[in-house]
């Protein structure tokens, strides 16, 4: 099954995507998900029970795969890929800061890089974040 099953108190159900299938995902649109789950919806559930188990759940969406995926890529020697994803988080962080939060220790290890183009990127994604 693709899909994640919550059930609540009151006999409703809430359906997330199953982590497996978050894992074909592009990179960025793991933080985009949870983001807008803890934002959007979470609340709206009204049921804490719920809500704490789809909380550890988008935990463990950032944990398991959202995350290490990234730290993969940053910690590669191909520097176009680095470039590119950089380039798509400062995207997101110009609009969307709490989602690429989660990464801002991988960012600032970037600042450290040898590629000066690297580390003018990760530093304008940590500027955006820290707006």
């Amino acid at each position: 099954m693709d899909i994640k099953l919550f059930y609540k108190d009151d006999g409703g159900v809430i359906q997330l995507i199953e982590l497996e299938k978050i894992k074909d995902w592009s990179i960025e649109m793991p933080f985009i998900f949870v983001e807008y789950i803890r934002s959007n919806k979470l609340r709206s559930y009204r049921d804490p029970k719920v809500e704490a188990e789809i909380s550890q759940y988008l935990n463990e969406i950032l944990n398991k795969t959202a995350i290490p995926k990234v730290k993969q890529i940053f910690g590669e020697s191909n520097q176009e890929e680095i470039l590119s994803i950089l380039s798509i988080f400062e995207e997101l962080s110009e609009t969307n800061t709490r989602a690429v939060t989660p990464i801002q220790n991988l960012l600032e290890n970037l600042t450290k890089h040898t590629n000066k183009t690297i580390v003018s990127q990760a530093r304008k994604v940590l500027a955006n974040i820290k707006e």
